[in-house]
């Protein structure tokens, strides 16, 4: 099976993983025996032109105790295939490194990364925990079937490559204070090529087209191999991050991964005093869904997460930002309010 080559590439650093654009069905039926890790849509519809799982397991609850419960159950099968979002990716990757199986990912949406990163996302208590690592043998990159989609969970993949444009900013606070990972100038120079391929392809990630969906996922493929190489994220994943986890510790929702960050790098990107006008025009062209009515976000929510950004960030030890350099001032807090109230309502349907 040929291995696509990148071809969105200038800046690559680290080892990518493989991607092959090809259909899931060629995939499947060369592979005799898996288990199945799912989302449900869309697994019902597409299942009946698949050969039959020896085990389907639908990915739904990503707390620890729950993953550990679907692994005490056995594994079956010679390969874990992860099918779906980002709740599949992640527990694919889980019961694949529990159970020492070769790994094959096929994201179905591109509105989250974790389909190109080694990293296994899990929840403890409703927070984010990175337990362990895991390359997957194959991403594959089946187009018919991820364009198939609902658009705004295509869409949705904006939030993790504009995300470099608020973390790269937190890094340089950050390191040119003294604190965490030191700065360095090839993943700077990475995250704003990402962001500048971003505002270019913004027109097609609206429309979703194949170009669109090849651009995310390329995206997603540099930034995984970055942050694998680098150990760590800081380029990619700040405040706005952190804002999104403050978020959802706080209301307990489990939003659109990408859609909640592309709202969050509107808002820190005005705390930061960080051209929020570029930040919200990729948002306002790719046709992302960041609109708190849209999110279900009260202002009292999003006001709660941004006032208690820094305090939330010590408590579960997350790297210096900018909330942690300079208090969030109630001026602040408006203007960010103000600022993604602006941005522009998102039916789903659209």
């Amino acid at each position: 099976m040929a291995r696509d080559a990148d071809p969105f590439t200038s800046i690559m650093i680290g080892e990518p993983f493989d991607v092959a654009e090809v259909s899931l069905g060629d995939v499947l039926s060369g592979l005799g025996s898996y288990t199945a890790v799912v989302n449900d849509p869309p697994w019902t519809l597409i299942a009946p032109a698949f050969p039959k799982p020896a085990r389907v397991i639908v990915a739904a609850d990503m707390e620890l105790s729950e993953l550990e419960a679907l692994a005490a159950v056995g594994d079956a099968g010679r390969t874990v295939v992860g099918i779906g979002g980002g709740t599949a990716m992640d527990t694919a990757k889980f019961l694949a490194w529990k159970h020492e199986k070769p790994l094959i990912q096929v994201p179905t949406i591109t509105s989250v990364d974790a389909a190109f990163t080694d990293a296994i996302g899990v929840r403890q208590d409703q927070r984010v925990r990175y337990i362990a690592k895991v390359t997957p043998r194959l991403v594959v990159l089946d187009l018919p079937l991820i364009r198939s989609a609902p658009p705004h969970l295509n869409r949705a993949g904006v939030g993790d490559v504009l995300s470099c444009h608020t973390g790269l900013f937190d890094w340089k606070l950050a390191s040119d204070a003294g604190h965490g990972h030191p700065w360095r100038a090839d993943l700077a120079a990475l995250g704003a090529e990402l962001l500048d391929g971003l505002d270019a392809a913004a027109g097609d990630i609206r429309d979703v087209s194949a170009d669109g969906i090849r651009f995310l996922a390329h995206a997603y493929r540099r930034i995984g191999a970055a942050c694998a190489q680098a150990g760590h994220s800081r380029f990619e994943e700040g405040s706005e991050h952190f804002w999104a986890y403050a978020y959802e510790a706080l209301t307990g929702v489990s939003q659109i991964h990408g859609e909640l960050i592309a709202c969050g790098v509107v808002a820190l990107s005005v705390v930061q005093g960080n051209d929020p006008g570029r930040a919200a025009d990729i948002v306002t062209r790719s046709g992302v869904r960041a609109h708190p009515v849209d999110l279900g976000i009260t202002e009292q929510q999003f006001r709660a997460a941004l006032t208690g950004l820094a305090a939330y960030a010590r408590a579960e030890s997350l790297d210096i930002s900018v909330a942690d350099l300079a208090p969030v001032t109630p001026d602040q807090v408006d203007a960010a309010w103000q600022a993604v109230c602006a941005l522009p309502r998102r039916p789903v349907a659209a």
